[in-house]
C-alpha cells in the first residue's frame, strides 16, 4: 500500500491513455462530431447500432472506454453515467441532448425532436428525466428491447410488402371486376333489375333542373356519364380489368392504381343499390391510397419497391380504422328493443346463422358449447379495439398486431362469406410485415435487388410533392369520420366538411355488424301462371330451406342474392319489401335473359308468371339430432299469414 493504491486508479488510467490514443483517431475525422457510448452496456449497443444507421455516416461513434478525460470525466466518470457528444467546435452534449443531437446530424427525422430541445424547456426537461431513467434501469429496458424488438433495433424496411401489397390490392380489385362483370347485365344493363342507363338520365334531369349540370360529377363522379349503354358498361369493366392486371404485373403501377378506382367508383356511384357495401367503400379507399403507396414507376421490381413512408402510414392509418371503428360501433350497437347482444355476450350464438350468407362450417362453428361463443366473442373485442394501437409500436407488437387481424380475418373466411372483404384487409395486414419477418428466399431477393431511389423525372417529381397535400386532407377527413364514430362530434358539426368528399367513397367510417341480426327471417319469391299452383325461383347462393350445400366461393360477390338478405329483414320489419323488388318482379314476368341469368334453372324460373308472391321464413341452424335425422341443415318456421302481403299481380 505504500504505492498510495487506490482502487478503480489503473482502470482510469488505462482509460485515459487510451483515450488520448483515440482522441488523435478522432481528430482525423473532420467535420464530423463523435458520439461516445459505454461499450459494457448491451442495452446501449442495442440502440447505438440504430443511432448509426440512422446517422447516414455524419456522425462518428466511439466507446467511452477509449475517450478522452474530458469526455469521460462528462460521462460521469466511471462507471459511465451518461453518453457524451463531441462536437466538431470542441464542446460537449451529454444525456439526452446528446442523443437527439446526434440523430438530428442524420436527417431531417430527428431534427423536429433536437429543435423542440433546444427550444420548448419542458421537453427538454421530461426527455432529461426520461433519459436519466432508462439510464438507471438498463437491465429493465434491455428486457423491453428484446421482447418488444427482437433481434435488432435497426429502423425497418418495408421493400418486400411494398413490392407484394399493391400486386394484392390488384388481385381484389381483378377479383370485385370479374365478378361484378358476369352480373352487370342482369343487375344494372338495359334488361336487368334497374338500368343505370335510365338512372343517369333521371339524374341528368334532376341537376339540369337545379341549373348546374356541372354539379353531377361532383355528386355522381362516374365514366358512365360518358356511356352507360350495355356495351359501354363491358367497356368500362373491360378497362378496369386491365388496369387491376396491369397492377398485378406491376406495371405502371400508380398509374394502373388510379385507373381501377376510378372505374370501380364509376360502378359504385351510379349502380349504389348493388355496390353499397363496405367493402366496396374499403376497395376504394385502398386503391386511391395504393396511387400514393407505390413509386411512380414503370415497373415495381423489388429493387424500387420500397413504397414512400407516407404512403405507408395512410395505408397503416386505413388498417387501424377499420379495426377500431368496427369495435366501437359494436359498443354502441342496441337494436330497438334496446339490447346489445355484443355487450350481453350473446353475439356468436346467432351470428353464424343470421349472417347473409353462412358457408358449410357456419353450421359445425354453431355447435361449439356456449362459453366458447363467449371467449371468442372477448377475442374479438382484443382483436377489433385493443390490437390497433400495437399498429404504432415496435415491431414484434406490429406483427402481434398483423396476426391477430389475419386470424380473424381467417376465421371470418371459414364461418361466412364476404365476398373479397377478408381477403383486401388481409392485403392490409401484409403492409405491416417488414422485410426480417419474411423467409429466406424474399430476403435474397433483396440483396440480388438492393433498394434504388425512383428516378426523379417529372411525375415522380409531382408524386412526391402531391403525396403531403393528399395525406394532409384524407388524415382529416378520416379523423372526423372516427370522431363521429366515437360519438365526439355531432354529425351537424363535421357533415360541411366531410360532406362533399362523399361522393368520392375513399374517406370512410367502418363497422359491420354494429346491431347483432338475432332473426334470420328468409324471403322466397314464388310465381303462379293460374294463381292456384305456385313455384319458387331458385338462387345460386341464397339460402333457402332446403339449402344444405352452403360452399364456399370466395371471393365473388353475388351482389342480388345479399341484396335478398336485406330486403327480408326490411319486409320483416315494415311489412313492404324494398322499392328494388317491384322492378324485379317486372323483369322476372319479362323473363329477362340478363335477370334469369342471375338465378339457378328449374322452378319458376321455366314459366311466365302472372302472379308473384313473397313468403317469408324464419330459418334456423338444425340441432345436430335433427339434422342426423333429415339431413336438413335449416330449421324453417313459416311466419303467419296476416303478416304476409297479398299476391302480386303484373
Amino acid at each position: 500500500m505504500a504505492t498510495g493504491y487506490r482502487p478503480g486508479t489503473t482502470r482510469l488510467a488505462s482509460y485515459t491513455i487510451a483515450g488520448l490514443l483515440a482522441n488523435m483517431d478522432a481528430q482525423q475525422t473532420q467535420g464530423k462530431p463523435v458520439l461516445y457510448w459505454d461499450a459494457d452496456c448491451s442495452f446501449c449497443r442495442r440502440w447505438v447500432d440504430r443511432w448509426q444507421a440512422d446517422s447516414a455516416g455524419s456522425v462518428e461513434y466511439r466507446t467511452l472506454q477509449s475517450a478522452p478525460p474530458d469526455v469521460v470525466a462528462a460521462a460521469g466518470g466511471v462507471p459511465f453515467a451518461r453518453i457524451v457528444l463531441a462536437r466538431t467546435d470542441g464542446s460537449l452534449a451529454t444525456g439526452a441532448g446528446a442523443a437527439l443531437e446526434a440523430l438530428a446530424a442524420g436527417g431531417r427525422d430527428g431534427q423536429w425532436a433536437e429543435k423542440l430541445y433546444r427550444r420548448f424547456p419542458p421537453f427538454r426537461v421530461a426527455a432529461e428525466y426520461f433519459y436519466s431513467w432508462v439510464a438507471g434501469h438498463r437491465g429493465l429496458c434491455g428486457a423491453l428491447t428484446n421482447a418488444f424488438w427482437g433481434q435488432t433495433t435497426r429502423r425497418p424496411t418495408y421493400q418486400i410488402s411494398g413490392y407484394l401489397f399493391p400486386r394484392l390490392v390488384g388481385l381484389v380489385f381483378l377479383s370485385a371486376f370479374v365478378s361484378l362483370w358476369v352480373q352487370i347485365d342482369g343487375l344494372a344493363g338495359s334488361q336487368g333489375i334497374l338500368p343505370v342507363a335510365d338512372h343517369l338520365a333521371a339524374a341528368q334531369n334532376h341537376f339540369a333542373s337545379q341549373g348546374g349540370t356541372a354539379a353531377r360529377w361532383l355528386q355522381m363522379p362516374s365514366l358512365l356519364w360518358f356511356g352507360a349503354s350495355d356495351s359501354a358498361l363491358h367497356v368500362w369493366l373491360g378497362i378496369g380489368t386491365a388496369a387491376s392486371a396491369l397492377l398485378v404485373l406491376g406495371f405502371l403501377p400508380a398509374a394502373s392504381a388510379f385507373v381501377a378506382w376510378l372505374c370501380y367508383l364509376s360502378f359504385a356511384s351510379a349502380v349504389p343499390v348493388f355496390l353499397n357495401f363496405q367493402w366496396d367503400a374499403l376497395l376504394l379507399e385502398t386503391g386511391l391510397l395504393v396511387v400514393f403507396y407505390v413509386p411512380w414507376v414503370r415497373y415495381l421490381g423489388f429493387d424500387s419497391a420500397a413504397p414512400s413512408r407516407i404512403g405507408r402510414w395512410l395505408v397503416w392509418w386505413l388498417l387501424f380504422r377499420l379495426m377500431f371503428e368496427s369495435g366501437v360501433v359494436k359498443l354502441y350497437g342496441f337494436d330497438a328493443t334496446g339490447t346489445n347482444a355484443w355487450l350481453d355476450g350473446t353475439a356468436l350464438g346467432f351470428h353464424y346463422f343470421t349472417q347473409p350468407i353462412p358457408v358449410w362450417m357456419s353450421w359445425w362453428i354453431a355447435q361449439v358449447p356456449g362459453w366458447f361463443h363467449i371467449v371468442s366473442l372477448i377475442g374479438v373485442f382484443a382483436i377489433e379495439l385493443v390490437a390497433p394501437f400495437l399498429i404504432a409500436g415496435p415491431r414484434r407488437l406490429r406483427m402481434t398486431a398483423c396476426l391477430a387481424f389475419s386470424a380473424l380475418m381467417i376465421l371470418i373466411m371459414l364461418s361466412g362469406h364476404y365476398g373479397f372483404f377478408n381477403w383486401l384487409t388481409l392485403a392490409l395486414c401484409v403492409s405491416l410485415v417488414d422485410d426480417s419477418w419474411w423467409p429466406q428466399f424474399l430476403r435474397r431477393r433483396l440483396e440480388l435487388s438492393p433498394n434504388v431511389p425512383a428516378a426523379t423525372r417529372w411525375p415522380e417529381r409531382i408524386h412526391r410533392v402531391a403525396t403531403p397535400f393528399f395525406a394532409v386532407i384524407i388524415f382529416v377527413l378520416t379523423t372526423l369520420q372516427l370522431l363521429l364514430v366515437l360519438r365526439v362530434v355531432s354529425p351537424a358539426t363535421v357533415m360541411p366538411l366531410i360532406g362533399p368528399t362523399g361522393a368520392f367513397r375513399s374517406t370512410n367510417s367502418y363497422g359491420l355488424f354494429s346491431v347483432m341480426t338475432t332473426e334470420r327471417p328468409e324471403i322466397t319469391i314464388e310465381a303462379s301462371a293460374d294463381g292456384l299452383n305456385w313455384a319458387p325461383y331458385r338462387f345460386r347462393y341464397k339460402m333457402d330451406p332446403g339449402n344444405t350445400q352452403m360452399p364456399f366461393f370466395m371471393p365473388h360477390m353475388p351482389r342480388l342474392d345479399w341484396q335478398l338478405w336485406f330486403a327480408a329483414l326490411e319486409y320483416r320489419s315494415s311489412g313492404q319489401p324494398p322499392g328494388w323488388v317491384m322492378p324485379f318482379l317486372a323483369r322476372l314476368q319479362e323473363r329477362s335473359p340478363a335477370v334469369l341469368g342471375l338465378l339457378e334453372p328449374g322452378g319458376a324460373a321455366e314459366f311466365s308468371p302472372l302472379f308473384f308472391r313473397l313468403r317469408l321464413d324464419l330459418l334456423t341452424f338444425s340441432t345436430p339430432s335433427e339434422r342426423g335425422r333429415s339431413g336438413q341443415t335449416w330449421q324453417a318456421d313459416p311466419l303467419p299469414a296476416d303478416t304476409i302481403e297479398g299476391s302480386l299481380q303484373r
